[in-house]
């Protein structure tokens, strides 16, 4: 991924609650805060989508992961929004260098287990799309 694919990528987040992220989320990213700080935050917002669209085998697990996905697009809705004009090609390489393995990884888990509920459970796919289409591009 190229510097500004990488920046572009980040652009795509927001803000959540601590309830059940170990460290730096959204709500914590200020235009002030460091590469590794931002970098954190992100891949704690994007783990906790993954961790919520794992879990979606019915409706009510539907329901409950939407409301935890709306949590996540939240914290990185509101982190993009603080670091708006604020992300350079270089400023991104520096987020998600050291972090590049674990981007790739959650990245990989969301596009699983979309792919995995839009062919097992297609019907399932409107109460979690009203939450992921949130992300800011």
């Amino acid at each position: 991924m190229t510097a500004a694919g990488i920046a572009a990528a980040l652009m795509l987040t927001g803000c959540g609650g601590k309830d059940d992220v170990q460290g730096k989320t959204g709500e914590d990213i200020t235009a002030k805060s460091s590469a590794g700080d931002i970098g954190e935050a992100y891949i704690n917002e994007m783990t906790r989508i993954a961790d919520a669209l794992e879990t979606v085998d019915d409706e009510a697990s539907a329901k409950s992961a939407a409301k935890k996905i709306k949590v996540a697009v939240d914290g990185l809705n509101q982190m993009s929004d603080k670091l708006d004009g604020e992300i350079s090609g270089v400023k991104g390489m520096q987020i998600f260098g050291g972090r590049y393995t674990d981007l790739i990884e959650v990245q990989g888990r969301i596009a699983t287990s979309m792919i995995r509920i839009q062919s097992d459970h297609p019907e399932l796919m409107d109460t979690l799309s009203a939450e992921m289409d949130r992300l800011e591009n």
